[in-house]
């Protein structure tokens, strides 16, 4: 028998804010679609910001915001993150605030593929569910 990772949240990295500053349809639509499920999907404030500083259209990522919670970094948080990213010589503290986000809230990550990622959720125990964009 297989089992099924059940989560309880989404959370968003910065490949979500760049697929919905795109315009990408499946990103809006798993917007939509945990909206009407009542998931609220978080976003880390570093992603904010990384999304802010990278992408043209802020337009579109204020209403994907208007519709997430923003999780924000403490220096409890802040110092999670570093080690974390300290444990497996990562650079990207941005990923590593994602993957530790998701492993407090019990959370799927919508993002890019990155093996740092995988790296870290290991590392932390949690089994990494991911809708790759």
């Amino acid at each position: 028998m297989i089992a099924t990772l059940k989560r309880e949240a989404i959370v968003y990295g910065v490949g979500a804010l760049k697929g919905a500053a795109r315009g990408d349809r499946m990103i809006w639509a798993l917007h939509r679609a945990a909206l009407m499920n009542g998931i609220v999907p978080v976003a880390p404030a570093l992603v904010v910001a990384e999304g802010f500083r990278t992408e043209a259209r802020g337009d579109r990522l204020e209403m994907l915001l208007a519709g997430a919670r923003i999780e924000e970094l403490d220096y409890v948080q802040a110092r999670e993150v570093g080690e974390l990213a300290s444990r497996i010589d990562a650079s990207d503290l941005v990923s590593m605030d994602v993957v530790r986000t998701a492993e407090r809230r019990n959370a799927a990550v919508v993002s890019e593929r990155q093996p740092a990622l995988k790296t870290a959720s290991d590392l932390l125990g949690h089994d990494l569910v991911m809708y790759a964009v």
